[in-house]
C-alpha cells in the first residue's frame, strides 16, 4: 500500500524509488504486476521473498548499480561474495529458472526501474520472436505489455511515460531519453545500437543466442549489462552457463 505522505516526505519517497530498485519494487507500495493465473487477485505487488530479492541484487550487481558488499539479500541467500564480484566485474548475469517463479517479471521490473532512474538508457528486451518480446514491453495498449502494465499502474505522480504519445509496438520512451525496445533473437539489432542493458528472455530457446551474446560484448566491455534468463534446454545458453 502506498503511504500517505506530506509534500516533503513524498518528495523523499519518490527519490528513494529512483535510487533503490529494492525499495521501488518491493517496499514502496507503488509497483504492481499482473498475474493471469490468479483469478481472485490478478493485480498484485511482488512478494517479498528472499530468492526474488537476492535475484534483484544479482541484477543490480550486473548493472553496477549495487556493490558486492551491499548485496545483502544475495549474501543472506548464500551467494558467495566472489560470485557477486565476478558479476559486478563482467556485467553478465545468467539465471537458470523454473517456470512460475516470477523471474522474468522481476527482470522486467528491473528494466523499468533502470529506464526510470537514469537518463538515456537504451534497454533491449530480446526473445525468440519480436512479438514475444513486445508482450514483455508494450503491445497495443498499456495493460497488455508486462513493463507497460507496471508503468501505467504507478501512482500519477510517479508515472512518466505518456500513452499513446510515448508508446509504439514493442517500444516505450521516457521524457529523459531512456528507451526500452523489444527485439527478436540474433545480433543485428544489438550491433546497430549501443545498449545499456540487454535482457534476453528464454535464452535457451533462441537458436541465435550465441550471436546475441557475441554482438553485445563490446557494449558490455564499455560498461553495459547482459542479463539472460531461461528455463532449461540444451544449447548455447546451457553451454555458457556450464562453462562459467
Amino acid at each position: 500500500m502506498i503511504p500517505r505522505l506530506h509534500t516533503v516526505e513524498r518528495t523523499l519517497w519518490v527519490e528513494r524509488c529512483r535510487r533503490s530498485a529494492q525499495f521501488f519494487i518491493f517496499e514502496s507500495g507503488a509497483l504492481v504486476t499482473k498475474d493471469e493465473h490468479d483469478q481472485l487477485s490478478p493485480v498484485k505487488p511482488f512478494p517479498q521473498t528472499l530468492y526474488l530479492r537476492a535475484l534483484l541484487d544479482l541484477m543490480c550487481c550486473g548493472g553496477r548499480m549495487t556493490e558486492p558488499d551491499d548485496a545483502l539479500y544475495a549474501r543472506e541467500a548464500g551467494v558467495p561474495r566472489s560470485y557477486l564480484a565476478d558479476v559486478y566485474r563482467t556485467g553478465v548475469t545468467f539465471v537458470e529458472k523454473s517456470r512460475q517463479l516470477m523471474v522474468t517479471w522481476l527482470a522486467c521490473a528491473y528494466c523499468l526501474w533502470r529506464a526510470r532512474a537514469f537518463p538515456h538508457q537504451l534497454i533491449l528486451v530480446q526473445s525468440k520472436k519480436k512479438e514475444d518480446a513486445a508482450n514483455l514491453v508494450f503491445f497495443k495498449q498499456p495493460d497488455l505489455g508486462r513493463i507497460s502494465f507496471m508503468e501505467f499502474h504507478l501512482p500519477p505522480d510517479l508515472r512518466q511515460v505518456r500513452y499513446p504519445l510515448d508508446c509504439s509496438e514493442g517500444r516505450m520512451i521516457w521524457p529523459d531519453g531512456s528507451q526500452i525496445w523489444a527485439i527478436p533473437e540474433g545480433g543485428s539489432m544489438i550491433r546497430s545500437n549501443t545498449p545499456t542493458v540487454v535482457f534476453s528472455d528464454e535464452s535457451a530457446f533462441q537458436e541465435e543466442f550465441g550471436n546475441s551474446y557475441t554482438a553485445a560484448l563490446p557494449a558490455i566491455k564499455g560498461g553495459g549489462q547482459y542479463l539472460a534468463v531461461s528455463s532449461a534446454e540444451p544449447g548455447e545458453f546451457q553451454a555458457l552457463v556450464g562453462a562459467a
